[in-house]
């Protein structure tokens, strides 16, 4: 008796094992590449209601572009030339992009 118990627990334990698996593998994901050339992958987070952020940095210290996964699991790129940044007016944007873009 206490043999088939402990066999269906172990069979459970796998089972479960399994499932978790599988589920994190088909989480979708955006896809971004970067300037060294490497992908990277952002997640949509339900939940928050916004996408992972990714900044990208050239190599001189300064930010290029600034990738964000949307809730259609799309990559959404801004670069830094859509944005007027100074030296100046740097203070008035929130956050590391697009105050990134200028080096002072």
């Amino acid at each position: 008796m206490n043999f088939l118990w402990v066999l269906s627990l172990v069979l459970a334990i796998i089972c479960v094992q399994q499932t978790s698996v599988t589920l994190a593998v088909t989480e979708p994901v955006c896809a971004y590449r970067n300037s060294q050339d490497d992908t990277v992958f952002l997640k949509y987070l339900p939940l928050a209601r916004r996408g992972e952020e990714y900044v990208d940095f050239g190599t001189d210290g300064k930010c290029v572009k600034k990738a964000t996964c949307t809730d259609t699991f799309r990559t959404k790129v801004d670069e830094c030339k859509q944005f007027p940044v100074t030296c100046s007016n740097k203070r008035r944007y929130d956050g590391v992009f697009p105050a990134c873009c200028v080096k002072c």
